[in-house]
């Protein structure tokens, strides 16, 4: 089977910019270029795929739409640290220079991007997105399609919503309860 990335955006660039290679691109039809194919000729008998899509609802509305049989592979920056009992989910990607602890589970379809931190025992949902240097405290628990914006921070022992978008920057310091945008310091709903 071959590597192919769905997506062809910044995201999908840096993907294949971090694992140094080039890889298929498939996209909705709308979408396609010179570098592309549209993903209606996406097969899963030849194709294992990465959906490389930053919005965490866009990857999941994708991930709906592919064939049931669809496999996906996850990608693992070799300069990532991943020190003790770690598990990721398919189809994510951690990328360079990130540090998971200990006692650490992440869902499917995540993205952790540049110089993330996750500390010891937390848990993540599926669809997670950290932007470059966003930092997760120690026994978080994280629902899914939660986004974290650069530079932002989750203090120890905090629990997150579903459907939650942390702003760049932002410091979590209480639990959020409720899907939403949450910004500042200390991150207020917007």
């Amino acid at each position: 089977m071959k590597k192919v990335l769905i997506g062809n955006g910044g995201h999908a660039r840096e993907v294949m910019a971090q694992m140094g290679v080039r890889l298929l691109r498939f996209v909705d039809e709308k979408y396609v270029d010179d570098d592309t194919l549209p993903l209606s000729q996406f097969s899963p008998e030849k194709h294992i795929a990465m959906v490389a899509v930053a919005d965490s609802k866009d990857r999941y509305d994708i991930v709906q739409r592919l064939p049931k049989e669809t496999q996906f592979f996850t990608f693992i920056h070799p300069a990532a640290l991943l020190l003790d009992d770690v598990e990721i989910g398919e189809g994510s990607f951690i990328g360079a220079y990130s540090i998971l602890t200990t006692n650490i589970r992440i869902g499917k379809h995540a993205i952790l991007n540049r110089g993330n931190h996750i500390g010891h025992d937390c848990v993540i949902g599926d669809y997670f997105n950290a932007k470059p240097n966003a930092l997760v405290g120690g026994n978080v628990n994280i629902k899914e399609k939660v986004y974290m914006g650069s530079c932002s921070n989750i203090r120890e022992k905090i629990n997150i919503d579903r459907d939650v978008i942390i702003g760049m920057n932002s410091a979590v310091v209480k639990n959020i309860e409720k899907s939403g945008i949450y910004v500042g310091v200390p991150s207020k709903k917007l």
